[in-house]
């Protein structure tokens, strides 16, 4: 089993009960190679509760991708204001998967030691910082558009 340590930035426009946010999410994530079924695992580091996976490493982070989108389409459903979304998206994300914390720290050592070794992502400081950001979309503009991204921290 191989664990690559993954720093993640997505951008998302989320509807909710009388307002559209855009939501911006640096956040941790766990990839993990399962070898013995054939599939990838990514689990949220930052914010944390939640996983999904994929047959390849890119599926996995598609799916995490969609997972995370479900999971603030969640949140704006049930809230009654975008001061609520945004509390509430805010305390989510600061929800940090202490075991997959622990393990994406040990990844990293593996990738800073030489041991994981990956040229399908680019590099990134896994000092990196993180964050989240829930703006009120007032205007809606082609420029908030942006296409996320991973990186396997080092």
């Amino acid at each position: 089993m191989t664990r690559y340590p993954i720093l993640f930035n997505r951008r998302e426009l989320i509807e909710g009960n009388g307002f559209v946010a855009g939501v911006a999410v640096r956040g941790r994530a766990l990839l993990t190679d399962e070898e013995e079924e054939g599939e990838y695992w990514v689990e949220g580091v930052n914010p944390g509760g939640f996983a999904a996976r994929g047959g390849s490493p890119s599926e996995a982070l598609a799916a995490f991708v969609a997972e995370l989108r479900t999971v603030l389409f969640d949140i704006a459903t049930d809230g009654r204001s975008f001061e609520e979304f945004r509390a509430d998206v805010e305390k989510f994300f600061h929800e940090t998967n202490k075991i997959a914390l622990a393990e994406w720290e040990e990844a990293v050592q593996e990738v800073r030691n030489g041991r994981v070794k990956v040229d399908w992502l680019t590099h990134r400081p896994a000092e990196s910082p993180l964050g989240i950001e829930v703006l009120l979309i007032r205007q809606p503009q082609a420029s908030n558009n942006r296409e996320g991204e991973a990186a396997l921290a080092a």
